[in-house]
């Protein structure tokens, strides 16, 4: 075969690196190229992934919830203003103080990590590279699969509260809506579908299921949907309207466990968010669904999408900043 090649003219190459120019460029200039890479703190800071996965290990062994919480927490930041750890800004009108923020968790856990890797190397891992990186560990110490994050992100210095309110998906989407929200960050139908993966692990407030086991246009105001069963068991756990302090598992088979059974309980009707369930329902995503429904199909995708998450409006080079602390900007 080899022998049957032939070298192209001299003009037909200049054509084709001419091309190549053009393409590049317009690439760069839509913002899709990325000089996040993994490995990037292989000579400055070699034992950074290390330590911030080992500070998570000690954290998760006295709080189960914190795995959930941490991937939720990367999940917020990257969908406002792209990652950047403009998600952990303190202050009066950041984005934490978002009433959809409300119950974001796991600051003081990154912290600690922030706090564990300047002692090795001060000044040299971003706020949003540990984020990213505890998102990834979160999911592998509760089973799920482990994956090289791409680094070289830098800290943002803007958090804006009415950022989030507009930009993060909501509970009651629909599937047209969900498509349209993950579409202005650069992700695919399919993208949201697997990242709603997710949701096989941690939990929500009860008042976001208000509008399946109470207030659904129905003589019962129940989800038609719902099993009759597990209806019950949710009024049961969820006893009034609006309660923000009692919660339920995203995943009612194996909460603790990052698995595909999420995928599952789709099928069986037995999503609890509308936003959840209306990804089976519809016939677009009614495939990719009972596809993901397994261990060895859902894995790959996953580790597939958050690492096109997290590559979101990245700042990097000289843009931004290296936090010295999580919460404030220098």
């Amino acid at each position: 075969m080899a022998a049957e090649m032939h070298r192209p003219a001299r003009s037909c190459v200049s054509t084709m690196t001419a091309l190549l120019v053009v393409t590049i460029l317009s690439v760069m200039a839509a913002g899709e190229v990325s000089a996040l890479q993994t490995g990037f703190y292989a000579s400055s800071c070699p034992k950074a992934e290390e330590t911030i996965y080992s500070t998570l290990q000690q954290l998760h062994a006295n709080d189960p919830d914190l795995p959930p919480v941490l991937l939720r927490l990367h999940f917020h930041d990257c969908f406002v203003r792209g990652c950047d750890g403009s998600v952990l800004l303190q202050g009066s009108g950041t984005e934490r103080t978002a009433p959809v923020n409300g119950r974001l968790e796991g600051f003081g856990a990154i912290d600690a990590a922030k706090a564990a890797v300047e002692k090795l190397c001060p000044g040299i891992v971003s706020c949003a590279d540990i984020l990213a990186f505890a998102a990834r560990d979160s999911v592998k110490m509760v089973g799920g699969p482990g994956w090289e994050v791409p680094a070289g992100r830098r800290d943002g210095t803007v958090s804006l509260a009415s950022e989030a309110s507009s930009n993060l998906p909501g509970a009651q989407m629909d599937v047209n809506q969900l498509t349209a929200n993950f579409g202005k960050q650069g992700l695919t139908r399919d993208d949201m579908v697997i990242l709603s993966g997710a949701h096989t692990i941690g939990e929500a407030a009860c008042v976001h299921i208000d509008n399946r086991i109470y207030d659904y246009p129905s003589p019962s105001g129940v989800d038609p949907l719902l099993p009759k069963d597990f209806a019950a068991k949710l009024k049961k756990k969820c006893r009034e309207r609006g309660s923000t302090k009692r919660k339920f598992d995203l995943d009612s088979g194996t909460s603790a466990t990052f698995d595909a059974q999420y995928y599952k309980n789709l099928a069986k009707r037995t999503g609890l968010l509308t936003s959840d369930q209306v990804l089976y329902e519809d016939a677009r995503t009614r495939p990719l669904v009972l596809e993901s429904s397994n261990n060895a199909n859902f894995f790959p995708k996953f580790t597939q999408a958050m690492v096109k998450m997290s590559q979101i409006s990245t700042l990097e080079g000289s843009q931004g900043q290296i936090r010295q602390r999580c919460g404030y900007v220098n």
